[in-house]
């Protein structure tokens, strides 16, 4: 028997993909009161807007001081970390052991990422760190490990160009697998409401039944908007940058030590992929998870109905 949702959920990281996809699936349940942790002004106008029944507090992650009046009165913690943070490990320990001096605290649930054993990413280094003490602290908790995802794939953009490109920011040939952020966000409403069912798992979240190249990727957008792209394939430095750009929306102001784990990705998967399997998910989402081909059909339907 599943315990009872949680009464108060905090959210950090809340204006990020993952809690972007999470929060409709979360905010109509009458029975569960959110508290959403920003970094920024802006983003904490824009959840208030967007999420008017939720408490959005923006904070500083990296101030341990800050954290007990963040965790007060919180039964569970969804931790996302905020990307490529230099500080990530520092992070999460420090949450972890709040969490652990939290009266009523129940539920530490992780989004890690998938095989944080790799040693030549030092952003998988920081999430296996957390991963070690997480386990180690005798909290209940839910590791969820995403793969990929399909959503920092501009598709729109592509197939919006009179002549479509494609930065890719490491070789086009090796093998991924991919997921959906809305179905990464199901599993996550899976764990969080279940509860006990799920204390002490670690989930891999893959959806792509078969591992997918960034080339055969763009091959099925090129099918699906009927016209061909040009893959440009960035080195070194550019091919940095552009991963930074597609996830920050910038290269001005970004933390150095951010940019030093961004190029270890860079370097690492311009040698080989990633790679994992769906069976997980879609025993903790109930259905079929969503293959890439659908879902460049879903953000094509989007793109046709705003036009």
């Amino acid at each position: 028997m599943s315990s009872p949702p949680p009464s108060t959920l905090l959210i950090t990281s809340a204006s990020g993909k993952q809690a972007t996809a999470l929060l409709p699936l979360l905010a109509p349940l009458p029975t569960l009161s959110l508290r959403l942790a920003v970094h920024t002004t802006p983003s904490k106008h824009h959840l208030e807007t967007l999420h008017p029944t939720a408490q959005v507090l923006q904070t500083d992650l990296t101030s341990p001081s800050a954290l007990p009046a963040l965790l007060t009165g919180i039964t569970t913690l969804l931790y996302i970390a905020p990307t490529y943070h230099p500080h990530e490990l520092a992070i999460g320990t420090a949450l972890i052991a709040t969490a652990l001096k939290t009266p009523g605290f129940a539920h530490f649930v992780y989004s890690s990422v998938l095989h944080p054993l790799l040693d030549g990413m030092p952003h998988h280094a920081a999430k296996r760190g957390v991963e070690k003490a997480l386990v180690e602290s005798g909290l209940r908790y839910t590791i969820l490990q995403p793969t990929t995802f399909m959503d920092n794939l501009p598709i729109a953009a592509i197939a919006k160009m009179r002549e479509p490109r494609f930065a890719a920011t490491w070789g086009v040939e090796n093998p991924f697998s991919w997921v959906a952020t809305g179905d990464l966000a199901q599993a996550m409403k899976t764990v969080v409401l279940g509860g006990e069912r799920h204390f002490g798992a670690t989930y891999q979240i893959v959806g792509t039944r078969r591992p997918l190249s960034f080339g055969e990727a763009m091959g099925i957008v090129e099918r699906k908007i009927g016209r061909e792209v040009r893959v440009e394939v960035k080195k070194g430095r550019e091919a940095v940058d552009a991963l930074l750009v597609r996830l920050f929306g910038t290269v001005e102001g970004i933390d150095p030590r951010t940019v030093e784990l961004a190029r270890g990705m860079v370097e690492y998967y311009d040698k080989r992929g990633i790679v994992g399997n769906s069976n997980v998910l879609e025993w903790l989402i109930g259905r079929d998870a969503m293959q890439f081909d659908e879902w460049v059909d879903g953000k094509l339907a989007e793109l046709e109905g705003a036009n």
